[in-house]
């Protein structure tokens, strides 16, 4: 993760940390409520905080085997 929360990560870099294999899984999730929102930052661009991916990672129940 980049080391500046406030960070903005287009989709692209969402799915490199997140491991999801499509954009929409994300937007899918994101919909749900299951993942974070992304922020509309103006000329249809899309961009996620890397604090609030960041969160969302660490929220994450560990596998336990």
């Amino acid at each position: 993760m980049p080391p500046n929360r406030d960070q903005l990560l287009t989709v692209t870099d969402v799915l490199n940390v997140t491991g999801f294999k499509s954009r929409t899984t994300l937007y899918r999730r994101a919909r749900s409520g299951a993942f974070p929102c992304p922020c509309h930052i103006g000329a249809g661009k899309i961009r996620w905080r890397s604090g609030d991916i960041e969160d969302w990672l660490n929220g994450l129940q560990l596998r336990r085997y």
